[in-house]
């Protein structure tokens, strides 16, 4: 595959420094004449080289409707890299693999995308270096189209022994030669589905989505491209659509954005994750190029005097430092035991984690503080010249590099509730200005640093997001106990915390098969709330006595949408009790 001619610009930029509207193209500061990772590690200010693009979120595209929304294993579009053999070279450990262009990539965009390398590294396509990356863990993304051929061709990952984003923690617990390997080549029209961002409210009952999706085009003429969106909600039905029309600009960079509005949402929170389907498709002269699918909620996390609140009411979390495993088979096993013992929430153990994990976070009702790859502790706990980085404006940069990354990572899933900018990495200018940035990309998101040591940076309690649980959660949506305490009374208890339970009780008093008194009623308990029926006990007693309390609960509409709507008791939940007296 030859340099197109759309690529000139960029080609004559490495060579003689980039323009400003080039770098934010391309998402960091090229080293101007850079061959090679051993030329960067050197210089903390050194964050990008080369075709490495801006993180984004883990997009997959696909060439069908039908497989964007079945999450297909595999698509034409993607290419898994594996086989990887390995070498030694002067800056580190080599990595090669090899893949094959198809004859359907002509004239579309080729990217290579890696995950979770352990170390600053390089990388070049069939032997010519093509760009370097300062940060490793988490995703990195590199527009290799001009260096491909159609048929086979060769990349090389070079992971750096001696990165100088040591410093802050690049490769800490990790050497340069226990990469996985994971990483895959895809292929995306020459305008692209770039990203997609959105947000979520509820008020009043009704819901409300912004949702921004963000095109790049790599041509140098003009082209108008047609943006679809579908939601579906959680039982695969299409609640809302539309279509805007966009013409692209050379080598740019546009947004459509479309806002939504549907009545009654399902929420998503750690009692009923509701997930909604939000599918992307983009269009061209009457072709449809792509469509991308993604997962999203509608909950809006924050907090009050510490503590971590959700669509404005208080959560109590339960969290535990958590970094997920290479299998995820076995990562499902142990949050599923984390949700089981009473946990709700992950706290990323020192960098972003498996896309994975934040999807099955997604599906089963756990939080996720998300973190960025910083850890510190090595260096000197003094904050003065030759100190710790995290006070050394020289790192500036790479601090916000590796938030930025940590956010794009995840920003989608609607599990990912806060972001963590480091660990153990005491505080200072590079720490205030990570907060502050991250409040600007996500704002009223809350920041959760622990060793802010009571500085302004950080959001929440360590007591409030580390609480232990009681135990095991309740079953059920509600429970029925009987107090005895100061007289008689049925206790009919909502066990959710931000779930309202609605239904009807009815409580009877009765001594052998004889029925002596019975009460009935609607009820409406907001989470965690209570609905107490006195019993008027005989004052003389009873024999053989007992009461028997039932109760129907309303089920959740997700739960109504996954079973079927049939008679009308099948709506309900039903919970019958019988205590001796």
């Amino acid at each position: 595959m030859t340099i197109n001619r759309y690529r000139i610009k960029y080609l004559f930029s490495l060579a003689c420094c980039m323009s400003l509207a080039c770098a934010a193209l391309r998402g960091g500061e090229p080293v101007p004449g850079y061959t090679g990772p051993e030329e960067a590690v050197g210089c903390p200010e050194t964050v990008a080289a080369g075709f490495r693009l801006p993180p984004r979120s883990a997009l997959v595209p696909y060439p069908s409707r039908g497989e964007a929304l079945a999450g297909a294993a595999t698509s034409s579009y993607v290419i898994s890299l594996q086989e990887w053999k390995r070498d030694t070279v002067p800056a580190g450990i080599r990595y090669t693999a090899r893949f094959k262009v198809r004859y359907a990539w002509d004239n579309r965009a080729v990217l290579l995308r890696t995950e979770d390398v352990p170390s600053s590294f390089g990388v070049e396509v069939n032997g010519t270096p093509v760009g370097y990356s300062q940060a490793g863990m988490g995703r990195t993304e590199f527009d290799i189209t001009d260096f491909v051929q159609t048929d086979y061709n060769t990349v090389s990952v070079i992971v750096c022994e001696e990165p100088a984003a040591a410093h802050i923690g690049e490769g800490y617990g990790r050497r340069a030669d226990v990469w996985r390997g994971t990483a895959c080549v895809l292929s995306q029209p020459a305008v692209r589905i770039h990203d997609i961002f959105v947000e979520t409210s509820s008020d009043g009952g009704e819901g409300y989505a912004a949702i921004d999706v963000v095109t790049e085009s790599i041509l140098l003429n003009p082209k108008e491209y047609v943006i679809h969106y579908e939601l579906l909600d959680p039982a695969g039905e299409v609640v809302a659509m539309s279509q805007k029309s966009i013409r692209t600009g050379m080598l740019s960079r546009d947004t459509a954005r479309f806002t939504v509005r549907i009545p009654d949402p399902l929420p998503w929170n750690h009692e009923t994750p509701n997930r909604y389907t939000l599918l992307v498709s983009s269009q061209n002269e009457g072709r449809f190029l792509e469509h991308v699918a993604v997962h999203i909620g509608f909950r809006t996390p924050g907090f009050v005097g510490g503590s971590m609140t959700v669509d404005g009411l208080p959560a109590t979390l339960h969290a535990v430092r958590y970094a997920a495993g290479p299998d995820e088979a076995a990562t499902e096993t142990e949050l599923v035991r984390f949700r089981d013992g009473g946990y709700n929430c992950i706290v990323a153990d020192g960098a972003p984690q498996p896309d994975y994990l934040y999807a099955l976070c997604d599906s089963l009702g756990m939080y996720v503080c998300d973190a960025a790859a910083i850890w510190t502790g090595r260096e000197p706990a003094r904050i003065t010249v030759g100190g710790n980085p995290s006070n050394n404006p020289e790192w500036k940069e790479a601090y916000i590099d590796r938030i930025h990354r940590m956010y794009y990572s995840s920003h989608l899933h609607p599990s990912v509730v806060m972001y963590s900018p480091a660990r153990d990495s005491r505080n200072g200018y590079c720490l205030y200005e990570g907060y502050m940035e991250l409040k600007r990309i996500a704002p009223g998101v809350p920041v959760f640093y622990e060793d802010a040591g009571g500085e302004w940076n950080n959001d929440l309690d360590s007591a409030a997001v580390f609480g232990k649980p009681d135990g095991r959660r309740p079953a059920g949506r509600v429970s029925v106990s009987l107090d005895r305490a100061g007289g008689c009374e049925a206790v009919v208890t909502n066990n959710r915390e931000l779930s309202a339970a609605k239904g009807t009780y009815e409580v009877t008093l009765r001594a052998g098969a004889k029925t002596l008194w019975t009460a009935s009623g609607d009820f409406g308990l907001m989470g965690g709330g209570t609905l107490h029926v006195p019993i008027p006990l005989p004052a003389s007693g009873m024999r053989r006595g007992s009461v028997q309390v039932e109760v129907h609960v309303l089920k959740d509409a997700a739960a109504q949408m996954s079973e079927g709507r049939g008679k009308v008791s099948d709506l309900y939940e039903t919970v019958k009790v019988k205590f001796p007296l």
